[in-house]
């Protein structure tokens, strides 16, 4: 996968603000006990949260279409599609995600930083 480019400031902003309700995306983290957990997500932060929990669940083409259209991260929504194509199980698909929304989080916190 490609390294992804520094986000603008417009970009930062959306990542780090939570969306509207009509917005929100939803999963389910996996628990030994108690099974299935519903996840309501609004924030980038918490998607990412999710996606460090041990089984977490979540469509992967809605994840990809929320950070296309309602992050409006285009680059970073075709590496998701990449990854989902590239992926050879749900895990190895969650894992290369995670670690690129992850990123994405990382440069946009460092960003705000040196921008405040």
């Amino acid at each position: 996968m490609r390294k992804l480019k520094d986000p603008s400031r417009e970009l930062v902003k959306r990542i780090l603000t939570e969306v509207d309700f009509e917005d929100r995306l939803e999963g389910f983290s996996l628990r030994e006990r108690s099974g299935p957990m519903p996840v309501t997500m609004y924030s980038f932060r918490e998607v990412v949260s999710l996606l460090q929990e041990p089984y977490p669940r979540i469509d992967f083409i809605e994840l990809e279409i929320w950070v296309r259209k309602t992050v409006d991260d285009p680059e970073l929504a075709d590496q998701i599609a990449e990854a989902i194509k590239k992926g050879h199980s749900d895990q190895e698909r969650t894992h290369s995600i995670r670690d690129l929304m992850g990123e994405r989080l990382k440069q946009c916190k460092r960003l705000n930083q040196a921008n405040s």
